[in-house]
């Protein structure tokens, strides 16, 4: 997304970490080899303006021959059903795409207990995407020009990434969720002190860090970003006008 963080505030979240830290973890039923999954929940992109354009951007993770058919697959699904379903991305590998959205207790892909508080920390979430590691996931954000590149750098050190993303209630907004989750306290405020070193740079990444972010990532080995994106630029930059 070229120029895409240069008129767009970010905000990093404190006090929103604490009420993340929920146990449950859940194994979701795709396949195992999967860097990246995405659970989707069509009954909530209904009506939503960016949805379709953000589905068809999840391709970007699968290799190049399933692109074009994961995007049609994805926007039948998303415009015909209700039923929330999930995507793996196993490297080099087409993408796993299955109906449902199903729990096992063996195998699948681990996501973590508060992705799903994560979802609801944002207007009319419909897209979770966990990536473990997050490597893989910064380094296509990062070609795709989707992120910064301090936030690229910030979170190349963590253990996984999950994002959320919704949509403002009157759809002149993006919103989304990017959680980093860490090793330990120290590289976790380590890669929040990457980013308030580039305050005001907008072209790498402009936010505003509330009072005590600091404690608390440290605290949670959590380090959260929030976007508020114009909707028209979303689409602009994904090609969907």
């Amino acid at each position: 997304m070229r120029r895409l963080l240069l008129i767009v505030l970010l905000v990093i979240i404190g006090a929103a970490a604490w009420r993340w830290l929920i146990p449950g973890d859940r194994r979701i039923d795709v396949d195992p080899r999967s860097r990246e999954i995405a659970l989707l929940f069509p009954a909530e992109a209904k009506g939503l303006r960016t949805a379709g354009a953000v589905a068809g951007a999840l391709a970007e993770f699968t290799v190049a021959e399933d692109r074009g058919d994961l995007r049609d697959r994805l926007a039948r699904r998303l415009v015909s059903g209700d039923e929330p379903f999930a995507v793996g991305f196993p490297p080099a590998q087409k993408a796993d795409l299955r109906p449902t959205l199903r729990e096992t207790e063996t195998g699948g892909k681990a996501l973590p207990g508060r992705a799903s508080a994560q979802l609801r920390g944002v207007p009319r979430g419909w897209l979770l995407v966990h990536a473990a590691p997050a490597t893989g996931l910064l380094e296509t954000a990062g070609r795709r020009r989707w992120l910064g590149r301090a936030l690229v750098e910030a979170g190349a050190r963590a253990e996984s990434a999950t994002i959320a993303v919704g949509e403002g209630d009157d759809g002149s907004f993006l919103v989304a969720t990017v959680a980093f989750a860490y090793r330990t306290g120290d590289e976790a405020e380590a890669a929040l002190k990457r980013l308030t070193d580039q305050s005001g740079d907008f072209e790498a990444l402009g936010f505003a860090a509330r009072p005590g972010t600091d404690r608390i990532t440290r605290q949670t080995k959590l380090l959260v970003v929030r976007f508020d994106i114009e909707t028209d630029l979303v689409l602009r930059a994904l090609g969907r006008r």
